[in-house]
């Protein structure tokens, strides 16, 4: 079974995926580097970046 890989960044997402804020109902799993930049950003205020807009980090 092929690994289920992340939509913003490309690489797999691992053993414990987070959820993205990006979806009303969480839905899209993301990485936890992913996950981690859509929290801070969303603290400071700051606009989410779109999975077409990626790489992250």
């Amino acid at each position: 079974m092929p690994k289920a890989h992340r939509p913003r960044c490309g690489d797999p997402r691992g053993d414990r995926p987070a959820r993205s804020r990006l979806t009303t109902d969480r839905a899209a799993l993301i990485c936890t580097p992913c996950g981690t930049d859509e929290a801070v950003r969303e603290a400071h205020g700051h606009a989410p970046v779109p999975f077409d807009e990626g790489p992250v980090g």
